[in-house]
């Protein structure tokens, strides 16, 4: 049976060229990025890609010469997929188990365990797991661990083993370093690492680790160092969300680190510090946004550092390292791309690049640094034509208490003062922040003639420690009038029609497309909320936020519990406030943002007699990922958006 299934999948996969949506089809945008990843081989043979079949993540492993599918590799349990995966010798691929809660049936977590296989398909087993065939915890093994681990990395130089970083279940279990042997599940080299670590920094080209960072569950983050014993003793802490010095680099010369530092609250600056993280001397601080990314070859040296939500722009901490030479060059290519060095083979030899864009997702060539010759191999989205999309603009605007605030738009090719605007707020509201990469949202949007603007509103992530903090206790208020205000500079700035403003987003985006529209009742004339929350009261009694004393504490800080600011924030207590008409989008078995939360958000729609439409799409939880699901949830929004801003009466597909 296993043999059939390899068959079915190879097949499908060799001819998953052939039938491709084109840009009319709603498929186009709804369908899922045929690779979430790609990997090359230590040697260059082969490239592992993440793949997507039946709505579960697999991997394949390709010949690199003729892109031909050699192994693929997935999970027949329907509770488990591939979660992530890495090359731990030139035959050998190892694989992050990713698993499902019985209540969810669409988004995984990572369960902790890892599997490895050969690209011949032999000796394929899990290398590390909390389970056992016999009941019991084999002696210095993998097996029947007790605990979950993560891979710190693949030693692509080293053909039996891998580091990883593996904790107890419990809370305050300690955690440790091990080399794992990616054949029998070995354990050796144990180096113990302070309890809850969820980051080694580790000295520079080399896995000696120097700081060790933890976070315990009343939300404070601890940075960890060596004592002159070599034992791990606290340095600094600090609370989150807030300012911090992480370290991030412990340089060769033994004496200094590079590090993150937003203590002040404003963006991150990279500094240089002491080995007990003390005196820190300013090399870089972005005008606006902390650190994004770092740029770090084969042996975990960073040569460059990415800013801004924009296009990329690159601080190089080492500007003559090879790989931020060869990056240099690939960018004169790109001009008007990110790219980055995501893997290598053949000693250095080899470079698997990725492009992306506004227009474009990521697509990925492979330089040889021999014959300096580049060569396309794959595209994240390969129906995807940069010719018909729509690009995006960063603009910055200044709300109504002068605080500066940025924005993105995505402007159809033929725009004029006709063009409707849809505001797309996003989730979390802290943390999470909108950049220019592509987004099929927007282009599908685009497509049907709307532009569509995202605002980065106080509270969001990427712009230091004050700026999130604003958005506390604020999420009814101050950032829907950074919505507001940035609608309204968007329509002037770019010449849109301004009695055509929508708002759509999803999670706390969903929230504030009606919050927005209670706000500014004249401004919005229509509101699709997607597994929103509509009643602060709910936040404390339903999902899964408030079961986690972390999540209680955060929403202590985000939202308080003052009575009056909730009547005042949600949007069930001011529904007789709304003009726009509303649609609400809501999965059926949503933890994050219970259907609740939807069900009386609607009751009083209904009540008071205001026009609004209610879906509920089945066996979903927060967000849509079944393809027919993610067909419904286009074609929902897409023509309510386009009767009611381009007063198309029909459906759109």
């Amino acid at each position: 049976m296993r043999q059939i299934i390899f068959l079915v999948l190879l097949s499908a996969f060799s001819s998953g060229y052939a039938a491709q949506p084109t840009v009319n089809d709603i498929e186009y945008y709804s369908k899922f990025s045929d690779y979430w990843k790609v990997r090359i081989s230590p040697d260059g043979k082969y490239l592992a890609v993440g793949a997507w079949r039946d709505g579960r993540r697999i991997a394949v492993v390709l010949e690199t010469a003729t892109m031909r599918p050699k192994l693929p590799i997935f999970f027949t349990n329907d509770r488990e997929e591939v979660g992530d995966f890495y090359w731990a010798s030139k035959e050998r691929v190892v694989v992050g188990v990713a698993r499902y809660n019985p209540s969810e049936t669409t988004r995984s977590f990572y369960g902790g365990e890892l599997y490895a296989v050969n690209v011949d398909g032999s000796r394929a087993d899990r290398i590390f797991t909390f389970r056992s065939e016999s009941g019991r915890k084999r002696k210095n093994s993998g097996i029947a661990f007790g605990g979950y681990a993560f891979v710190e990395d693949a030693l692509e130089n080293d053909r039996r083993n891998i580091l990883i970083r593996a904790c107890g279940f419990t809370e305050g279990s300690t955690c440790s370093l091990y080399d794992l042997d990616i054949y029998n599940s070995r354990l050796r080299n144990e180096r113990t690492l302070p309890a809850r670590t969820s980051r080694v920094i580790f000295e520079e080209g080399t896995f000696t680790p120097a700081y060790a960072i933890s976070e315990t569950s009343r939300g404070m983050q601890i940075i960890h160092g060596k004592d002159s014993e070599g034992f791990w003793t606290e340095l600094l802490s600090f609370e989150t969300p807030g300012g911090a010095l992480i370290p991030a680099i412990a340089e060769k010369n033994g004496k200094s680190v590079l590090a993150l530092d937003d203590r002040d609250g404003a963006s991150q600056t990279i500094v240089r510090v002491n080995r007990d993280l003390s005196e820190p001397e300013a090399l870089y601080q972005h005008q606006s946004t902390d650190a994004m990314g770092y740029h770090a070859d084969a042996n975990r040296d960073v040569y460059a550092v990415d800013f801004g939500v924009g296009q990329s722009e690159l601080f190089f901490i080492k500007p003559d390292h090879p790989d931020a030479i060869t990056l240099k060059a690939l960018k004169k290519v790109f001009p008007e791309s990110d790219v980055s060095i995501v893997d290598s083979a053949a000693n250095g030899r080899l470079l698997l690049a990725a492009q992306s864009s506004d227009v474009v997702p990521a697509t990925y060539y492979l330089f040889d640094r021999e014959t300096n010759q580049l060569r396309f191999l794959t595209s994240q989205r390969p129906w995807v034509d940069e010719q018909q999309s729509s690009p995006t603009k960063e603009f910055v605007f200044t709300a109504r208490d002068g605080l500066e605030i940025t924005g993105l738009i995505t402007l159809p090719k033929d725009y004029d003062q006709t063009t409707p605007l849809v505001v797309m707020p996003h989730g979390g509201p802290h943390g999470p922040f909108d950049t220019w990469n592509y987004d099929p949202e927007s282009q599908y949007l685009g497509h049907l003639g709307m532009a569509t603007l995202k605002v980065n509103f106080r509270g969001s992530g990427g712009y230091g420690g004050d700026f999130l903090a604003g958005g506390f206790r604020e999420w009814g208020r101050k950032i829907q009038y950074d919505l507001i205000d940035g609608a309204l500079d968007a329509v002037k700035r770019f010449g849109l029609d301004a009695e055509k403003i929508g708002i759509m987003g999803g999670s706390f985006g969903g929230y504030s497309a009606l919050q927005a529209s209670i706000v500014a009742p004249d401004l919005f004339k229509a509101a699709v909320g997607v597994v929103g929350v509509y009643d602060f009261r709910l936040l404390y009694s339903e999902g899964d936020v408030r079961g986690r004393f972390s999540g209680r504490r955060y929403l202590e800080k985000a939202i308080g519990r003052d009575e009056a600011e909730f009547r005042a924030y949600s949007p069930v207590f001011r529904a007789g406030e709304l003009k726009a008409p509303v649609m609400m989008i809501q999965g059926e078995k949503d933890e994050r943002a219970p259907v609740e939360h939807s069900d009386v958000m609607a009751r009083v729609l209904e009540e008071i007699g205001h026009p609004y439409e209610y879906i509920v799409l089945p066996n979903e939880d927060h967000g849509f990922y079944k393809p027919e699901n993610r067909i419904r949830y286009f074609e929902l929004f897409g023509s309510f958006l386009s009767k009611h801003l381009l007063n198309r009466a029909d459906t759109v597909y």
